[in-house]
């Protein structure tokens, strides 16, 4: 998928991204919008993703807010918030410009009709997020897949055969690149509702590439969600948790992020490539852990025939040893050289 700056193919076997999201967590402070992307390149994001919308056009005056936004000074109307914090047109467009301009990757998410086409007329983006609340949004979805080459769909709050039918809409608008976000909206989300295997279920369903939109405290929901396979993680970060605002609270601050993203890179890279064999730092110690055949007692003459009580096992493994498994070989075996206690049975000990 191309997010401008960057392009993944999330692939098997390939590092998972990680997308930080701004969201609405700029307050709408321009200076605090750029410090927020500044903050997640320097953290090591390979995405940075905001959102796009006009409140009137997505939100109903009579939407109540939801519980965890009254617990961030939100007030009743979920509309009246949502006014406060549309990010200004011409912003989003220096953001865009300094994050190509940064190297790092693009991605923003449109709520309406009018968002879908700014961001792929104005910005020439090529991929979008389509986010949770519009999984059921038929004119929507289309729209999206008609606009742009790569869709992300987020499936919070979804049944699977939600997100089948949601798959299905995208695929009478034509063929694009597709990959699903699990994702549980809430926020902060409880941990053990995770269901990190759900991204398996729907990996297994859909056959397209399968992340995970973390909204739970911390960074273990996130590791695991890599070691299961996790194409790519999104996480919201802030400057400050103590920030008015319905996201500050449940995202990471700029230290926690820092080692948010170490963490899921280091999770990424210990999965390996699946091949069971020797790893390069372990090429060293493989004969210093392993063991030979050795003599068990003081002393064995040349010309004795050998028999199991002369024989040990013992570390380390010496070149041309009779290893262990081997041992049945050996015995009754006429030794062609003298061995003292411990020293190492060869196999050129007897030709």
């Amino acid at each position: 998928m191309d997010f401008i700056s960057k392009q993944f193919g999330f692939q098997p076997g390939e590092r998972c991204i990680v997308i930080g999201e701004i969201g609405v967590n700029h307050n709408r402070q321009q200076d605090m919008l750029f410090r927020l992307i500044d903050e997640g390149i320097a953290a090591g994001l390979d995405v940075i993703k905001l959102q796009r919308f006009k409140a009137e056009q997505e939100i109903a005056m009579q939407a109540p807010a939801a519980d965890y936004q009254k617990r961030a000074g939100a007030g009743e109307s979920q509309l009246q918030m949502a006014r406060q914090l549309e990010l200004p047109d011409a912003w989003l467009t220096q953001a865009f410009d300094y994050c190509r301009q940064r190297g790092v990757g693009f991605l923003c998410t449109a709520f309406d009709h009018g968002s879908v086409d700014f961001l792929a007329d104005r910005l020439g983006c090529k991929t979008v997020k389509i986010p949770s609340p519009e999984v059921s949004n038929k004119p929507l979805l289309q729209h999206m897949a008609r606009r742009f080459d790569g869709l992300l769909l987020s499936t919070g709050a979804s049944y699977l055969g939600e997100v089948a039918n949601a798959i299905d809409w995208l695929a009478e608008a034509g063929p694009r690149e597709l990959a699903l976000m699990h994702c549980l909206s809430e926020y902060p989300a409880p941990v053990e509702q995770a269901n990190l295997r759900a991204m398996a279920s729907m990996r297994a369903a859909f056959k397209v590439p399968v992340g995970y939109s973390d909204h739970t405290p911390g960074q273990v929901a996130a590791v695991v969600a890599v070691g299961l396979g996790a194409a790519m993680i999104e996480k919201h970060y802030t400057l400050d948790k103590n920030l008015p605002g319905p996201d500050h609270q449940a995202s990471l601050d700029i230290p926690e992020l820092r080692a948010f993203v170490t963490a899921v890179r280091q999770a990424s890279a210990s999965l390996g490539d699946g091949i069971k064999r020797p790893a390069p730092a372990e090429i060293d110690n493989r004969p210093l852990i392993r063991k030979s055949v050795v003599c068990a007692v003081p002393a064995i003459e040349a010309g004795t025939a050998v028999t199991a009580a002369m024989l040990g096992v013992k570390r380390p493994w010496t070149r041309g040893a009779v290893e262990p498994f081997e041992i049945e070989k050996i015995l009754g075996l006429s030794l062609r050289h003298d061995k003292q206690y411990d020293e190492a049975i060869l196999w050129s000990d007897f030709r």
